[in-house]
């Protein structure tokens, strides 16, 4: 195939525009940089579930569906990411909020609560329907529900993804026990012990059968794992450490993927920590 030779006046000219280009581009310098207006609208905040029988997961028909998939695995459906659920995942609570979200029924609803509602005093004005519901007098029902904001770690300690790990009804106590174990947790201080922010320890998540007389389901193991030293893990804290401080400043809620949440384990038992 013939070749052609550049004049010898545009090779100079091109020779020069490189020769003006920078050695070297320092990307943390720009870091950020084409992010400016992206709000907490414009991302997506993925709910982790725990799979049930019928979840979209392990229909061999759906699109989604996942060959290894099993009851009581954890799913993320933004990344795909798959847990076993008796592996379980490593996460960090970097923000808990008791929230009393506004649904509408299946089927009528816009795929997110209607209201996210953090007064206690809402569930007042319920009354509990047959389905074991929470009804407000327009026929929306209302979850009381803890939600804890995390950032999942693999193995060696390294952030991995934010998540929102919601639990109401039955797991309800489950959220309840979690936030026990952050309120009793001390570290020896120069002073004295002292409670560490969530943000500095890590949870070992797991999932387990459970059941009552009329249904079973898989509901959450919670453990305490271990405080992240500031010598050994310092990006890991930096960086969970700024997704509590931009969660405290932003609409957090924004942008959570609240997606298919709704068809997560309907049990029939139902159970506050003012934001």
């Amino acid at each position: 195939m013939p070749t052609t030779q550049q004049p010898k006046s545009q090779a100079k000219e091109i020779q020069k525009k490189e020769a003006n280009l920078p050695a070297n581009f320092n990307l943390e310098e720009a870091a950020g940089e084409g992010q400016e207006f992206i709000s907490a609208r414009d991302l997506k905040l993925p709910i982790l579930k725990i799979l049930y029988a019928n979840s979209p997961v392990l229909d061999d028909s759906d699109g989604k569906y996942i060959a290894n998939a099993k009851q009581g695995d954890i799913y993320n459906e933004v990344t795909g990411n798959l847990w076993k659920g008796k592996d379980g995942i490593i996460v960090v609570p970097c923000l808990y909020i008791n929230t009393f979200n506004e649904w509408k029924d299946k089927g009528d609803s816009p795929g997110r609560p209607i209201k996210i509602h953090t007064d206690p005093s809402i569930m007042s004005e319920t009354k509990r329907g047959d389905d074991n519901k929470d009804r407000l007098p327009n026929g929306n029902y209302v979850e009381d529900t803890g939600n804890h904001f995390v950032f999942i770690l693999d193995k060696n300690y390294l952030p991995q993804e934010q998540s929102l790990i919601a639990m109401k009804s039955t797991q309800k106590k489950k959220s309840k026990t979690w936030n026990s174990m952050m309120q009793t947790r001390r570290m020896p201080g120069k002073e004295g012990y002292f409670r560490p922010p969530t943000w500095a320890t890590t949870y070992h998540l797991t999932t387990t059968k459970e059941s009552n007389s009329q249904n079973s389901w898989y509901g959450w193991v919670v453990e305490f794992d271990k405080a992240l030293e500031v010598a050994k893990y310092p990006k890991t804290l930096e960086i969970t450490r700024g997704f509590y401080q931009s969660s405290m400043k932003s609409d957090i809620f924004g942008k959570v993927d609240f997606g298919a949440s709704q068809d997560l384990i309907q049990d029939t038992k139902k159970q506050p920590v003012p934001f």
